[in-house]
C-alpha cells in the first residue's frame, strides 16, 4: 500500500493566557474585580499585594472638592426653591435636609400592630390580626384563604372575617382587602354624600376600564357632568394601600469611571481608588533562582508566568473599558448636554466596528459599569441606542420616534385622535418609516390610550369645559 502526503488547511482559535485572564475580568465590576485580585493573590504565591500610598496634588483635591460641594449645592437647591426650609440659602442644614428626604424604614406589618394593639386587648384577637398583617402582600392584599387563617390558629373563618374587615379600616385604608373594589370602599365612607361613588365602584369598574361612561350614566340615572366629578374623587383613591411602605433596599453602584467636563470638553479618568495593587513577590522569585528541585522550579516558574499574565490582562481591562467608554462620550457628546432626546442611534456593533474591537468585547465591557458625572451616576449601557435609518439620510433614535408619537397625539383634533395607522403615516411623511405594530407598541410604552378611548376622554373634558 502506497504512503501519500497530504496538505489540509483549517482554522482553529487559540486563546492566549493573558485573553484568558482579561475575558475573565472584563464582565467584573469594581467591587467584583476585587475580590478577584484577592482570590488569585491567596491562589498564586508569587502575586502579591503592593502598599502604595497615593499622593494627590493640593490643586487636584481643591477642584475635586470645588466639583463635590458644586453638586452638593445644586443638590439642595430645589428642596430650598420650594421653602422646604426656613433658613437662609448660607444657613441649609444638610443632615436635616437628608433626613427629611430619607423614608421611614417602619414597616407596614409594624405600623399595622401598633394600631391592633391600642385598639384590641385580647391576646387572642391581637395573634389573629397579627397573623392577618403577615400574610398581607406588597400592595396591602390579603390573598392567602380566610380558612387557612382560621385552620391555622383553630378559630372560625367567621371570627377571621369579622377582625380582617377591621383592619380594612386602620391606616391606611383597604389593608387586608381581598379585591379592589373592597380596597376602594374601605377608603370612601358610608355617609350619604358618598352613596353615588360606592355604587361607582361596587358596579362599575369594569366600564370604567373600557371608558363605558354613557353606560355608566344610563346605568346610574346620572348626567356626565355628575359623573365627572365621581371619577375625579375615585382617582384619588389609593389602588396600593401599601404603597408608602413598599420600600426595597438601596442598591449601591459600584463606579468604574469619572467624567469631568473641562472647557466644554468631557474627560474620562479609570478609578483606581480601593484596587489592590499587584506585585510579583520578591521572595518566592528569589527562591526559584535557588530552588534545585525540579518539581519546585517547574511549580514556581508556572506560578510566575501566571502572575506576569494576570498582571497584563488588568491593565489590558483597564485600557479596554477606558478607550470603550471615551469613545461613547465623544459619541454621545449632545446627549451629556442636553438630554435623551438627544441621544444618537448608537450600537454595541457600531462602537465595535469604529474601535476595532470585537462586539462581544464591547458587551462585557459595558455590562454593569457605571460612570460617575456631576450630573449623577450614568450606567455605561445608557449610551447605547437603537433607531432607524430614515429616508433623507439620517438616523432615528427610538427614544426620538417616541417623541415624535407624543407630539403628533398632543397636536392631535380632539374629535379626531389620530390611529396607529395615521401616526405610521404621519412618521413617514417625516422619513420615519415604521409600522402600525411599531407605532403601536411604541404609544403603548408611553402609556397612551388608544385612539378609541382618547376620543372618549376628549369628549368627557368638553363637557367638563362647558360647566
Amino acid at each position: 500500500m502506497p504512503i501519500k502526503l497530504q496538505l489540509k488547511g483549517s482554522q482553529q482559535l487559540t486563546i492566549t493566557p493573558v485573553m484568558h485572564y482579561f475575558i475573565q475580568l472584563l464582565t467584573n465590576n469594581h467591587l467584583e474585580l476585587i475580590e478577584t485580585l484577592q482570590n488569585e493573590v491567596e491562589a498564586n504565591p508569587m502575586l502579591e499585594i503592593e502598599a502604595v500610598e497615593k499622593t494627590v496634588p493640593e490643586s487636584e483635591t481643591n477642584d475635586y472638592q470645588e466639583r463635590i460641594e458644586r453638586a452638593d449645592s445644586s443638590f439642595m437647591t430645589p428642596y430650598e426653591d420650594h421653602g422646604f426650609f426656613r433658613k437662609g440659602p448660607d444657613d441649609i442644614d444638610k443632615n436635616k435636609a437628608l433626613e427629611a428626604m430619607t423614608p421611614s424604614t417602619i414597616s407596614l406589618a409594624d405600623y399595622l400592630l401598633e394600631q391592633a394593639m391600642a385598639t384590641f386587648s385580647q391576646e387572642a384577637e391581637i395573634e389573629i390580626i397579627r397573623q392577618i398583617i403577615y400574610n398581607l402582600d406588597r400592595d396591602g392584599y390579603l390573598k392567602i384563604e380566610i380558612e387557612s387563617i382560621a385552620s391555622l390558629l383553630r378559630t372560625t373563618p367567621d371570627e377571621i372575617e369579622r377582625l380582617r374587615q377591621l383592619v380594612t379600616r386602620f391606616d391606611p385604608p383597604g389593608c387586608a382587602s381581598k379585591s379592589l373594589q373592597e380596597c376602594l370602599l374601605a377608603q370612601v365612607g358610608e355617609t350619604p354624600e358618598n352613596e353615588k361613588l360606592r355604587r361607582l365602584i361596587q358596579n362599575h369598574l369594569q366600564d370604567l376600564s373600557r371608558s363605558n361612561y354613557e353606560s355608566i350614566c344610563r346605568l346610574m340615572g346620572i348626567g356626565m357632568e355628575e359623573l365627572l366629578p365621581l371619577t375625579a374623587r375615585l382617582k384619588r383613591l389609593n389602588p396600593r394601600p401599601a404603597e408608602v411602605f413598599d420600600q426595597e433596599e438601596v442598591e449601591y453602584a459600584q463606579v468604574d469611571l469619572m467624567l469631568i467636563k473641562e472647557n466644554n470638553e468631557y474627560r474620562v479618568i479609570y478609578l483606581e481608588e480601593g484596587l489592590p495593587r499587584l506585585a510579583l513577590s520578591q521572595y518566592y522569585r528569589e527562591m526559584l533562582d535557588k530552588a534545585k528541585d525540579k518539581k519546585t522550579v517547574s511549580y514556581l516558574k508556572n506560578r510566575y508566568r501566571d502572575a506576569q499574565f494576570f498582571i497584563e490582562s488588568i491593565e489590558l481591562r483597564k485600557k479596554t473599558i477606558l478607550r470603550i467608554a471615551e469613545f461613547l462620550v465623544k459619541a454621545q457628546k449632545d446627549f451629556l448636554d442636553f438630554g435623551d432626546k438627544w441621544k444618537k442611534p448608537l450600537t454595541m456593533k457600531d462602537v465595535a466596528r469604529e474601535i476595532s474591537l470585537n462586539e462581544s468585547t464591547v458587551s462585557r465591557a459595558v455590562s454593569n459599569k457605571f460612570m460617575n458625572s456631576e450630573k449623577g451616576l450614568i450606567p455605561l449601557k445608557d449610551f447605547f441606542s437603537y433607531g432607524l435609518k430614515g429616508d433623507f439620510g439620517f438616523s432615528h433614535s427610538v427614544n426620538t420616534i417616541k417623541d415624535k408619537i407624543k407630539e403628533l397625539i398632543q397636536n392631535e383634533l380632539p374629535e379626531k385622535p389620530l390611529a396607529d395607522d395615521d401616526i405610521a403615516v404621519k412618521l413617514a411623511d417625516l422619513g420615519i418609516r415604521i409600522a402600525r405594530r411599531t407605532a403601536r407598541n411604541y404609544r403603548e410604552e408611553l402609556n397612551i390610550p388608544s385612539s378609541f378611548v382618547r376620543k372618549k376622554e376628549n369628549k368627557i373634558k368638553g363637557v367638563k369645559n362647558e360647566h
